[in-house]
């Protein structure tokens, strides 16, 4: 345990100001609060230090090994630092993993009759992002695809709202999203599925999951874009009733995996 007593400790520097801070490109990223910080000590992500309270300290001493610095200090310096009170006494700082890619993805499902995952081409809206991270891990879901303009799922609030499940689900953020998206379809016999807002479209339920499924999921208020739906094989939608238009893209995302997850 390793003691703190100034604001501008640099050994806590990570910590610093984490409401106006954007980590997008930095190679650490910051988990908050109790759950998130055992969430990232179970996790295989590398773990640069602690930063808690005094009357958390023996608590997590206990968990963590000479390797990785416990910085401790008391509750209002520890506030003053982080800028908030959100943190409920505890925070870790992560160090970002090799990016994972689709041939590591793919060999890892290669012996698997059912592949289930995830491809968001603009989810630029992090809490939504979360709650799409959230479901996938409670649901078993066994990758998730992203396009270069979604939001960092290891962003503050796609991070909170996932409730850790960003640290558990492989993410591939491909250069060229379309062209894996071709390469699942033709060599890996992964059917596109796009889900749309569109009453022309296959309700959800009674829909017959592929064996081998990529779900489409849009941006909250634009959905999908044409050369989206061009590479998908099916459309689904979730029927609603007269005078309601959509729902929350985290609402929507968790009924799908759900449905997906049991194989239709």
């Amino acid at each position: 345990m390793q003691p703190i007593d100034l604001i501008d400790d640099p050994r806590v520097a990570a910590y610093r100001g984490m409401k106006d801070r954007a980590l997008r490109g930095e190679s650490l990223f910051v988990a908050e609060g109790r759950l998130l910080v055992d969430r990232l000590l179970d996790s295989p992500f590398a773990v640069e230090s602690v930063f808690a309270s005094e009357e958390l300290a023996a608590e997590y001493a206990a968990r963590l090994t000479d390797e990785v610095p416990l910085y401790v200090a008391p509750e209002a310096l520890l506030r003053e630092v982080v800028g908030y009170k959100f943190h409920r006494g505890v925070l870790a700082a992560g160090r970002r993993d090799r990016p994972m890619t689709l041939d590591r993805l793919t060999a890892r499902l290669d012996d698997r009759r059912r592949w289930n995952l995830v491809v968001c081409p603009r989810v630029a809206n992090g809490e939504n992002l979360g709650l799409i991270f959230r479901s996938a891990a409670a649901l078993g879901i066994d990758g998730v695809l992203l396009g270069p303009h979604c939001a960092d799922p290891l962003s503050r609030r796609c991070l909170r709202l996932s409730m850790g499940g960003v640290l558990r689900v492989p993410t591939v953020h491909p250069t060229d999203l379309a062209a894996d998206l071709r390469h699942l379809r033709d060599h890996c016999n992964v059917r596109p599925v796009a889900t749309v807002v569109d009453a022309r479209a296959e309700p959800l339920r009674g829909f017959s999951w592929p064996s081998r499924t990529a779900l489409l999921l849009g941006s909250e208020f634009e959905g999908l874009d044409d050369p989206w739906l061009a590479l998908c094989d099916r459309q689904i939608t979730i029927p609603m009733q007269p005078g309601s238009d959509s729902l929350n893209l985290g609402v929507a995302a968790g009924i799908f995996l759900y449905e997906m997850s049991q194989g239709g």
